[in-house]
């Protein structure tokens, strides 16, 4: 009995030890399934968590990219003097991006790359043009030693940049280059900024003008009287884009329309809707044009200076015109 008793002992005791291992082997078994599992599911979770920030990341990028290019594009149609913008790209990386857009100027049918402008922006919806922007070539010029300056000319191109001189501004010397056409080749393209001796109309320029002399773009004055007595100086010194500000002579490249004072009343109005980085300068054209009116009208806008191309025979015909007070050249362009 004593034997049997102890063998069943045994057979229990075995059979507790061996049910223990299968316990112990299917707890082990349901950990690691439990741990795959959780695995499994971390990182799905973590890929969908990855791709839903890229595809924020490129939505907000997208965003800020438009509105980026947006407020530039609006800036440019009234601080860019005959330019005229080309087509624009962007590279998106993470958290930021770069877009480029490209101008041109044309002369006569004839076009000219003008600029590459590079803007970053990131997801914030921050943007802003890179450390240093554009800035002209500057290279010393006999004629222009009695303006205390050098001539700037285009980094891109080697072109002339035009200059501006504000008729109640006084300054040492005026340039006037109508005298050098004769030294330009009959065949070429000329671009000129016309400085007038005072204010008038788009119509009255237009009409004023001579035959072969075509408007380009239209110089506003938007200056107020504290900074017409800064630009007196000293030193009194032409202006230079972007510190002139104005509106092309036409709303289209076929120069079929027209563009008048109400265009550049309109550009400003698009302008302070952006709220962007130009709501400074949208907001004092503004408010300077105004006056102590609600918003100005047409009859507010009155314009200083013009932009004009021609053949060099064609622009000789401003010379000994009485609203002509500053002539200067500006790009000049072959027709082959």
């Amino acid at each position: 009995m004593k034997e049997n008793d102890k063998m069943s002992n045994d057979y229990s005791e075995a059979v507790e030890q061996d049910s223990e291992q299968h316990f112990r082997n299917l707890l082990k078994k349901t950990k690691r399934k439990s741990m795959l599992r959780n695995i499994i599911i971390s990182v799905l979770s973590a890929m969908v968590v990855i791709v839903g920030l890229l595809i924020a990341d490129k939505m907000l990028l997208s965003r800020s990219a438009k509105q980026a290019l947006t407020d530039l594009y609006h800036y440019q149609l009234i601080s860019s003097p005959n330019v005229l913008l080309g087509e624009s790209q962007s590279l998106d990386s993470v958290l930021g991006g770069t877009a480029i857009y490209r101008t041109y100027k044309v002369i006569e049918g004839v076009p000219l790359p003008w600029a590459e402008v590079k803007v970053h922006y990131n997801v914030f919806g921050e943007y802003g043009q890179f450390v240093g922007g554009y800035s002209p070539l500057n290279v010393k010029d006999p004629d222009m030693e009695k303006l205390n300056m050098a001539r700037p000319y285009n980094v891109m191109n080697g072109q002339r940049e035009l200059l501006f001189f504000h008729p109640e501004v006084h300054y040492p010397d005026l340039l006037n280059e109508l005298n050098k056409l004769d030294q330009i080749d009959s065949g070429k393209k000329v671009e000129m900024a016309i400085s007038l001796d005072h204010a008038y109309t788009a119509n009255e320029i237009r009409d004023m003008l001579p035959s072969g002399v075509h408007a380009r773009w239209f110089w506003v004055d938007t200056y107020t009287p504290e900074y017409i007595k800064f630009m007196n100086g000293p030193p009194a010194l032409p202006l230079i884009s972007p510190n002139v500000y104005g509106y092309a002579a036409y709303a289209d490249r076929e120069d079929t329309w027209e563009n008048d004072e109400g265009k550049f009343i309109e550009y400003i109005k698009e302008g302070l809707k952006l709220n962007g980085n130009y709501d400074w300068e949208y907001t004092q054209i503004f408010n300077q044009l105004r006056g102590g009116k609600k918003e100005p009208a047409k009859d507010d806008v009155r314009s200083i200076g013009v932009v004009v191309t021609g053949s060099p025979e064609a622009l000789r015909a401003l010379q000994g015109k009485k609203y002509v007070r500053a002539a200067v050249l500006g790009a000049i362009a072959e027709n082959y």
